[in-house]
């Protein structure tokens, strides 16, 4: 009974091997049908080992018999592979026969390896109801299994079509056990695509074994120790600064990003070349990839720029400057590969090939995200740490300037207290009365003079009234030889400047002014508010300021006090002529005062 169906079976394929072998045509037929529609390169994508079959699902004795007739037949045409039918243990072809027809071949499941021109393992589901004839079975098992055995484009238009050829027909039971089948798999199967030479230089590592794994492992490394490199070399030269979320400067560092994506790229696809055989067209390809990652890396950085600048105007937090940079890259390099998906022409041999490149550049971009967040973190955290020490500099040159001023603020109170002092003495044998008076101005004066409250600045308000109750002091001691006047707009009464400011400089005037005269003396204090300053003047009718510095000690302390609290922005100047007087230059930007407020309370709080 096993002979008939083996009979039945093998008489197509000695049909072929000794009747068909004469037709002058099928040669050319042959010849035709190979080229344009199973070679995409060099070779066809076909089985370069030996064929372990395998039946799965629920196979009848008949389809048993049938496969052993195939096999048995293919043993014949194939030269250097042996096909095996194995009941059990590990098979390159999985045949799933159940009883449920399915007119189309949805379910077929090819495995290729890192040569683009094997299958590595294929799985094929047959369906048929129980009921059909061993005829139509044998059809459907033939149409399947010869299909399996090759991988071809099934595009039409491309070649003639072979009317009853499994290569052809869409539908099994239209085959008719063409002679052109068999030829095609003996062709396909010829020891010339075996002999194949490889060229120089290369070396060929069949897909799944050690020395392929540690290859591959060994080219990304390779690739990626080189594209690591180029960009700490652009760290070096200074090309990754802080960009503010400026779109060129963004743009530019994103590109330099990018580079190295293509320099990885670039080398892992040259390496995988060299580890399949090579090929003619690496330029041709290298060109695709290298073209549309910069083109989409244009369109990606922008986005991320775009996304990202969006974001941190309304959202600034630590973990959100790490958490978002990560996810930008992630989402939208995930789009951009989706979109080289569809893009790039995916052609067999080079599907595996694009789809290895693609896959790198999927771990590239993770890789680029979160080294991106790392560095991002390390950079927070060193402009946190560089903030905490430059703060704790600022502290202590805060308590340095503190101790200055409290210095110089410790000598403006005993070396007037030693003029008045003075001056009650010289009037307590001759005037009881303005003695009394002066002492009562005296203790006046010093309630704001000592300052209990630690304070540096004082509206402008009460530092006039403490230089108004100075020279009632000296009124007292030069009777009416002295008048004053003291002009100041409502509206600027209220600005803060440092304490005990102005009287210093009015005491200089009348020890080295009106002191030095006979006639009656005045002094005269007027404020006036010039654009962002406030100028302070002091003016008296004693001798002119010598030609050189001044080096009295209201106007050096005056001095020193407003350098070590505004800086450079205020000034002391001197002026000699028909109105002779002393003006001081403080800015009043809300700024300034607010800095010297910071400072004020800083020093308090120590």
């Amino acid at each position: 009974m096993k002979r008939f169906f083996l009979l039945l079976f093998l008489i197509p394929g000695f049909q072929y091997t000794y009747g068909a072998s004469s037709d002058s045509n099928l040669n050319k037929l042959v010849e035709e049908q190979v080229n344009t529609k199973f070679l995409d390169g060099e070779r066809p994508l076909r089985y370069y080992s030996n064929i372990l079959i395998r039946l799965q699902g629920n196979p009848t004795r008949e389809d048993s018999l049938i496969f052993e007739g195939l096999v048995d037949t293919l043993n014949v045409l194939i030269d250097k592979w042996d096909v095996y039918l194995i009941p059990k243990g590990t098979s390159n072809l999985d045949v799933e026969i159940n009883e449920h027809w399915r007119k189309e071949e949805e379910n077929k499941i090819i495995e290729q390896g890192d040569n683009p021109w094997q299958i590595v393992k294929k799985t094929i589901v047959i369906n048929y109801v129980s009921e059909m004839d061993f005829k139509d079975r044998k059809k459907i098992i033939y149409y399947y299994l010869l299909r399996s055995l090759v991988d071809y484009k099934t595009e039409k238009g491309k070649t003639i079509p072979i009317s009853g050829s499994v290569f052809t027909e869409t539908k099994p039971e239209n085959i008719t056990f063409h002679p052109v089948d068999f030829a095609i798999i003996k062709e396909l199967y010829s020891s010339k695509y075996e002999d194949k030479p490889i060229k120089r230089g290369t070396i060929r590592m069949e897909p799944g074994t050690i020395q392929s794994v540690v290859g591959g492992i060994l080219i990304n490394i390779i690739s990626l120790m080189l594209s690591f490199s180029f960009l700490i070399l652009m760290s070096l030269f200074g090309k990754f600064k802080d960009h503010n979320y400026s779109f060129f400067p963004f743009l530019k560092q994103g590109l330099l990003v990018v580079a190295a994506g293509s320099i990885y790229l670039t080398i892992r696809t040259i390496m995988f070349f060299i580890h399949l055989e090579g090929n003619e067209n690496i330029f041709f390809h290298l060109f695709v990839i290298i073209f549309t990652l910069f083109l989409f890396g244009f369109v990606v950085i922008s986005l991320i720029f775009l996304v990202e600048r969006a974001i941190f105007a309304h959202w600034k937090k630590f973990y959100m400057d790490i958490i978002i940079p990560f996810l930008s890259i992630v989402f939208f390099s995930s789009i951009f590969i989706l979109l080289a998906l569809f893009l790039i022409p995916l052609s067999r041999p080079y599907l595996s090939i694009y789809s290895s490149t693609l896959s790198g550049a999927v771990f590239f971009f993770l890789l680029m995200g979160f080294g991106r967040s790392v560095y991002i973190f390390t950079r927070k955290k060193s402009e946190i740490l560089i903030r905490k020490k430059d703060l704790e500099l600022a502290q202590m040159s805060e308590l340095q300037k503190q101790a200055e001023l409290q210095s110089l603020r410790a000598k403006i109170n005993p070396h007037f207290l030693y003029n008045a002092l003075n001056s009650i003495a010289s009037l307590a044998t001759t005037d009881a009365g303005k003695t009394e008076q002066m002492a009562l101005a005296l203790s006046d004066f010093f309630k704001y003079a000592i300052n209990r409250e630690q304070k540096q600045l004082n509206t402008l308000s009460e530092e006039l009234n403490a230089t108004r109750t100075y020279l009632e002091i000296e009124k007292v001691r030069f009777g009416d030889r002295l008048t004053y006047e003291i002009e100041c707009p409502s509206e600027l009464l209220e600005i803060q400047i440092p304490q005990l400011l102005i009287q210093p400089l009015v005491e200089n005037a009348i020890k080295h002014g009106l002191s030095q005269i006979t006639g009656n003396g005045v002094i005269k204090v007027t404020i006036r508010k010039v654009e962002n300053f406030i100028k302070i003047r002091i003016y008296d009718n004693g001798p002119a300021f010598p030609d050189g510095p001044l080096t009295g000690f209201g106007i050096r302390n005056t001095q020193e006090r407003i350098t070590l609290l505004y800086g450079q922005k205020a000034s002391v100047n001197w002026v000699n002529g028909g109105e002779k007087y002393i003006e001081l230059n403080l800015p009043s930007m809300p700024e300034v005062v607010k800095k010297i407020n910071f400072s004020i309370n800083y020093g308090n709080l120590i």
